[in-house]
Order: structure tokens, then sequence, then C-alpha cells
């Protein structure tokens, strides 16, 4: 069975916010960082427009990872999941699986 993980509640330390964007390799399973930061920025560019980041699971997964890895390397000052898009894509998760996920890619 493929390991699981939960979103981390809401009072949790940044750092579990951190390890569960990184539960998911966007690079791997979207195009490497090109394909990547193509989807990102569609989805972001969805979310300034409409405050929507869509329905599909993968997808908010890919883009978490992507601003994972973008607050790494600018120094990873702050919270990250109070940056107001990580925010939407994890309530985009959350409403689309409450539950444990897999973790997916050579991520971990």
């Amino acid at each position: 069975m493929a390991k699981q993980v939960r979103v981390p509640s809401a009072d949790a330390e940044s750092s579990e916010f951190v390890e569960f964007a990184h539960s998911y390799n966007g690079y791997e399973l979207h195009g490497e960082m090109e394909g990547l930061s193509r989807l990102a920025r569609s989805v972001r560019h969805r979310w300034q427009e409409s405050a929507e980041v869509g329905d599909d699971l993968d997808v908010l997964r890919a883009c978490l990872f992507y601003e994972v890895r973008g607050h790494r390397h600018s120094g990873g000052y702050g919270r990250f999941e109070q940056d107001p898009f990580v925010a939407a894509l994890l309530t985009g998760i959350c409403r689309l699986s409450p539950g444990p996920m897999p973790v997916k890619g050579s991520a971990g």
C-alpha cells in the first residue's frame, strides 16, 4: 500500500504544511519545471481573476508543490500556509479530499 498523507490541521506548524506540499512531486508528474510552472501560473491567474482554484486534486497538489519550492528559494520567510494563494490551494485540497491521500512521485 502506498504511503498516505493528510493535510495538516489549521493549527499545525508551518513545517508540517511544507512537508505535506513535498508529498507530491510536481516536477516529476507535470513536465519538470517548464510544465509545472506553466500549470501553476494558469491556476494562479484563474484564482486572481475569479477566486477559484479548480477541482482537480492533482493540479492543486502540483501547484502547492510549486509554491513551496518558490517559498524555499525565496528564503522561506513567513508562514508558507498563510500566503493567500497557498491557503486557497489548501482549502481546495481539503474540499476535494478531506481524508488521507497518497504520496505521489518520488516525493518524500
